[in-house]
């Protein structure tokens, strides 16, 4: 039951705290440079510029090319030589405490519920076939296929959840999607990815496609078969528009921060790591994408020799599917 209690109190003050980590860990003495976005020295692991603050998702985000990436607690132990209960005390002095109530003894544990969840999802869906608001989208991005990945499913009328003032997440609407499972390093669904749709399009709305719990922890989309090649996306539809331009077998690992933690099978020799370019942003692409590619080399002890490959665009702020989708098009005049 303390157990329950203490992750209720730190999810609180996550949420309390999400979108104003900067000016949190201003507040609490971590130096100003360590915030100015730029490459710096590691307050964790040192050197001279592998390390930047990005806050990307509102949790006080940070990346560095040495030990990898984290947020706002993990960098304010660092900076001030301090654990976690200490920092979580802090922030929470900075936020302002609430009573968090005692949980509900639960019936089951939550991970074992999500689970059911996402498999009573699964089996509301059905394969993706030709017309569907799926095969709609797919097409509209010039992604269509005459036969889809098993792991992509349509789901008709899928509820779409927002979380209010007070954090609660309330249903809003229902919606078509396009489901598609995420599978950890044994093959098993860990959990499903969500892109809602509308009139056979992407929903226009804020977080229209959602993983459906966190942690996903290196697991992938696997949109083909692994051979002795793999291709490495981001995305979804960038693994599909790289697919159609190479016929290579791709998975999407869904998030920059999880493609260094991919899980990937000992018997793929070759990976060829397609990255968007965020060069017009906060490089978060590409120096995840080098971090899997210095990951995989490292390896090669346990492995033995790889050949791996980072892609990148040229053009900065674009990705693959971009890039597919202005090939076509410059096809499409010359005909």
């Amino acid at each position: 039951m303390q157990n329950l209690e203490y992750a209720a109190r730190v999810d609180e003050v996550k949420r309390r705290a999400h979108g104003r980590w900067t000016e949190i860990l201003g507040s609490l003495g971590v130096e100003e440079r360590i915030l100015k976005k730029r490459n710096g020295p590691c307050p964790l692991c040192g050197g001279t510029d592998r390390f930047q603050y990005t806050d990307k998702f509102g949790e006080g985000n940070y990346h560095c090319r040495s030990c990898g990436a984290g947020g706002g607690f993990k960098l304010l132990q660092a900076a001030k030589g301090i654990d976690f209960n200490t920092a979580l005390r802090e922030v929470e002095q900075c936020v302002g405490a609430t009573v968090v109530p005692r949980p509900a003894v639960a019936t089951e544990p939550p991970a074992e519920r999500m689970k059911k969840l996402a498999q009573r999802i699964w089996e509301e869906a059905r394969p993706v076939s030709a017309g569907d608001e799926v095969d709609r989208y797919l097409g509209g991005r010039g992604l269509a296929l005459s036969v889809y990945p098993r792991v992509l499913r349509f789901h008709p009328s899928l509820g779409y959840f927002q979380k209010d003032g007070e954090g609660k997440s309330r249903k809003l609407a229902e919606y078509p999607a396009m489901l598609a499972c995420i599978q950890g390093p044994d093959g098993h669904g860990v959990t499903l990815h969500r892109t809602y749709l509308k009139d056979g399009c992407k929903l226009v709305a804020p977080d229209a496609k959602k993983v459906l719990s966190a942690g996903i922890n290196g697991a992938a989309v696997r949109l083909f078969d692994a051979t002795d090649e793999l291709a490495i996306s981001e995305g979804i539809e960038t693994g599909l528009a790289v697919h159609l331009a190479t016929a290579k077998p791709v998975w999407a690992g869904l998030s920059a921060g999880n493609l260094e933690k991919l899980w990937l099978p000992e018997s793929v020799r070759r990976i060829c790591v397609y990255t968007d370019n965020d060069a017009d942003g906060d490089f978060d692409g590409q120096a995840f994408a080098f971090a899997l590619a210095r990951r995989l080399k490292k390896e090669e002890k346990q492995t033995g020799p790889r050949e791996v490959q980072v892609f990148l665009p040229k053009q900065a702020g674009m990705d693959w599917a971009d890039v597919w989708q202005a090939r076509r098009q410059t096809l499409a005049r010359a005909e």
